[in-house]
């Protein structure tokens, strides 16, 4: 008969030998994970309704819109000149593909301190200034520039004056938010009428000195002198074959700073002549 004792042993002794054979068994091995690799984020493609090709085709502007546009911007200051034929203009002037509007106006009676604000909501130049530095035309015509002024052009009664208001998005200048205004003196002649871009470049194969076309042109006929009005990158400069000398530097346009990205696209690929 086993005593306390011996079954007391005979325990110990199977639980020393479990505790061996477990020592000296392998482990188990562990499961089979395949680490998984970090999936590079592919790039979003651009948006094909928000990177336009080309301008988009608009209805025929009608002089209602027209002389809405202009109330728009110059808040009753200037009126439309509608014994110009014809007295405003479309096309894609400085290239950002969306249409622009060039406007031949009058200050209005009575509201010419309003036109010649110390700081306005547009951009007034005098192109022929620059090509035609010594012209007495000019000289007759400008009264001396207050340099200490935001707005240097001072207009007068008389003036014929041609307004480009720059196109916002599909719409162009029909859009609410289309501001972006060149008030330009002295560079109405005889003739307007757009010169699209392409056809530019063929017109005048061949001529040189000539310079950068960043979009459609205005030409028209201007002291004796057939030539065109382009946008040089921030303002509007006038050439003609005669009296054309290139721009070295143009000053800064609030229009360059809220290009669309196919805008600069547009601009990056702008076209000179061959």
């Amino acid at each position: 008969m086993l005593t306390t004792k011996t079954i007391l042993a005979s325990s110990i002794v199977l639980l020393v030998g479990s505790l061996a054979l477990s020592g000296c068994a392998s482990p188990p091995p562990p499961p089979n994970v395949v680490e998984q690799q970090p999936v590079a984020e592919k790039p979003q493609e651009p948006n094909p309704a928000t990177q336009p090709k080309e301008m988009p085709e608009l209805t025929p502007a009608k002089p209602e819109e027209v002389h809405a546009a202009i109330a728009r911007i110059f808040k009753g200051a200037v009126i439309v000149d509608a014994s110009r034929k014809p007295s405003f203009l479309v096309g894609d002037f400085n290239g950002d593909l969306s249409q622009d509007l060039a406007v031949i106006i009058r200050p209005t009676e009575g509201k010419l301190s309003e036109l010649n604000q110390e700081f306005p909501n547009w951009i007034a130049r005098e192109p022929l200034s620059e090509v035609l530095p010594k012209s007495k035309l000019l000289a007759a015509s400008s009264p001396p520039h207050n340099a200490a002024a935001g707005q240097t052009v001072r207009f007068e009664q008389r003036d014929v004056l041609l307004a480009i208001i720059h196109g916002s998005g599909p719409q162009g200048w029909r859009d609410p938010d289309a501001t972006q205004t060149h008030l330009l003196r002295g560079v109405v002649g005889n003739d307007l009428r757009t010169l699209l871009q392409k056809d530019a470049i063929k017109a005048y194969n061949g001529i040189k000195p000539f310079p950068t076309i960043y979009g459609d042109l205005i030409q028209q006929t201007l002291l004796g002198q057939a030539g065109f009005l382009h946008y040089t990158g921030g303002i509007y400069g006038w050439y003609d074959p005669k009296n054309y000398k290139p721009v070295t530097a143009t000053i800064p346009d609030h229009s360059m700073v809220s290009m669309s990205a196919s805008s600069k696209t547009k601009l990056s690929s702008r076209v000179t002549r061959p």
